[in-house]
């Protein structure tokens, strides 16, 4: 059986404005929440040198604002989950893993957040 080549896409670091919250601050307010992304993709690098053949990091990061922009999400959970489904549309896509950090919930702590791992049905 042969192996399938794959290669990684990362977003690192991403902080961004979002309202996400339950607390009534948070419905209100923006908040610092940082991005995480890791995605996993089918390797075409050894075909034509064009930029359709793979996945976009530039497109990664739109489909985070578009997301943020339709307005307050009240968990981090379904925020990454809607990132994550908005990524997977994108057939190249096999596996994308995003962590999301709220930057600004507690003082004691630089940040709270999950990771979901999601995979694309083939």
């Amino acid at each position: 059986m042969k192996k399938e080549k794959k290669y990684l896409v990362l977003v690192k670091n991403l902080i961004l404005k979002a309202s996400v919250g339950i607390y009534p601050k948070e419905k209100t307010k923006k908040q610092k929440v940082r991005f995480n992304i890791s995605v996993t993709a089918h390797d075409n690098i050894k075909k034509k040198n064009d930029i359709s053949d793979f996945v976009s990091y530039e497109d990664i990061i739109k489909n985070v604002k578009n997301v943020i922009n339709k307005g307050h999400t009240p968990l981090v959970e379904n925020l990454a989950h809607n990132i994550a489904e908005k990524c997977l549309i994108n057939k190249k896509i096999l596996r994308i893993e995003i962590m999301i950090e709220k930057l600004e919930t507690f003082k004691e702590t630089e940040s709270v957040g999950i990771k979901i791992i999601r995979m694309n049905k083939k």
